[in-house]
């Protein structure tokens, strides 16, 4: 093949990759010259003004629920396991995604919630050990979202941690709450079991109580 042709073909390639490249740039642009700043956990964000106007405290930012918009900040082990465990087990929960965020590990779940009739998405991403909930209604984590992700440090733990930390405070939401479903059947079972036990004799319900008192010191020397 004639050289001229080669070098011809090569420029052409070259062209379109650049064209390319700066179509995507200009799709992924986001234009924030009007977005309004909020501080959360010390760390300043920007967000869009449609999400302006909302309840900003130390360690949160609400717009009128956290099914319309939230940032909270899930900054000890109790508040991640509650609120990731409870989201990661969601029986309305139909998808799953993990990202990569300008830095930032992430992991993001779309439901739809019945109390408001309409999909709902939770991000979850970890910024300088910290671990922070962007809730809102939708149904994909677009440009805008992953700006806003994009204005806290970036992820100080390897994915692996990461995915580990998750992975571990999911397994403890799921056994706290069978722990929390067992007391509850025992407490119930006790109840009736006091009841019956008042028609019968003292003794039955003195060995029904002392087997379910049994029951709760085990559980709280695991």
């Amino acid at each position: 093949m004639n050289k001229k042709i080669i070098f011809l073909i090569c420029v052409m390639g070259i062209v379109a990759i650049l064209a390319i490249g700066a179509t995507s740039a200009e799709n992924n642009y986001v234009n924030t010259s009007d977005w309004v700043n909020i501080t959360v956990y010390n760390v300043s964000f920007q967000i869009p003004p449609e999400y302006g106007g909302g309840d900003e405290r130390d360690s949160s930012y609400l717009l009128t629920n956290v099914f319309t918009f939230g940032l909270v900040t899930l900054d000890n082990d109790k508040s991640l396991r509650n609120n990731y465990g409870y989201e990661s087990t969601l029986d309305e929960l139909y998808d799953v995604e993990e990202l990569e965020i300008d830095g930032h590990h992430a992991v993001a779940f779309y439901s739809h919630r019945s109390i408001v009739n309409h999909d709902v998405t939770y991000l979850y991403f970890e910024s300088d050990k910290t671990f922070y909930a962007l809730s809102y209604d939708g149904n994909d984590v677009n440009d805008t979202i992953k700006k806003i992700v994009s204005y806290s440090p970036k992820s100080k733990f390897s994915k692996e941690k990461f995915d580990e930390k998750l992975n571990q405070m999911q397994d403890d939401y799921v056994e706290e709450q069978r722990e929390y479903e067992e007391a509850y059947a025992y407490d119930q079972g006790y109840n009736n079991g006091y009841a019956q036990g008042a028609m019968n004799s003292r003794h039955n319900h003195d060995d029904y109580f002392a087997y379910y008192l049994f029951y709760r010191l085990g559980r709280r020397s695991r």
